[in-house]
């Protein structure tokens, strides 16, 4: 297999490869899909309950000027994924075509850009300020002004503003997972 080739735009006539040729055991893998298939999440498909309010809003009882959605949310459908081994598909499952809510993940593909943009040059140096490449407000308070690339990627940076009309007071002073942390240290162990 060479392991240089690049899908076609748009995922067009995407080559695939068996699980054995990429070496794959094929009954694990089919394990691995089966499993990804079988452990959806709990949540409900419809991020909107049928009063018309926001699923986060209503799980993690969140009040407050960020609690209001900024862009359109759709509804999400069945498990869909693919392995890929040297750019080429060796499992598919679900509609893998279709185009799908994401939230945490987004951290993952903005540390793959941000890889691809240091390989590209376009950031030249993760611990030099971000205010050095972008320009513009955003990182220009004597606050933000000593933000780096490294402390984005790593979360740390406590930037401060206002973004889509959110407030960073958003990612201050939350507790989302806490209440089944704390229950899960309180339960004893049978």
């Amino acid at each position: 297999m060479t392991l240089s080739y690049v899908p076609p735009q748009h995922g067009k006539d995407w080559g695939a490869t068996g699980p054995a040729d990429s070496g794959f055991g094929p009954a694990k893998l089919q394990s691995a899909v089966d499993f990804a298939v079988t452990a959806d999440s709990p949540w409900p498909r419809s991020f909107y309950y049928p009063d018309g309010r926001y699923v986060g809003i209503v799980e993690w009882n969140e009040t407050g000027p960020w609690s209001e959605i900024a862009g359109p949310v759709k509804s999400r459908e069945g498990p869909a994924g693919l392995v890929l081994k040297g750019g080429r598909i060796v499992a598919e499952w679900g509609d893998t075509s279709r185009t799908d809510m994401t939230f945490s993940i987004a951290k993952s593909y903005l540390a793959v850009l941000a890889g691809l943009a240091v390989a590209d040059g376009l950031i030249k140096n993760i611990d030099e300020p971000v205010g050095a490449a972008v320009k513009g407000p955003h990182f220009e308070s004597a606050h933000n002004a000593r933000i780096t690339w490294r402390h984005l990627l790593h979360q740390s940076s406590e930037w401060q503003g206002e973004l889509w009309g959110k407030s960073d007071q958003v990612d201050h002073n939350r507790q989302l997972g806490v209440a089944l942390t704390t229950a899960a240290r309180a339960t004893p162990a049978s």
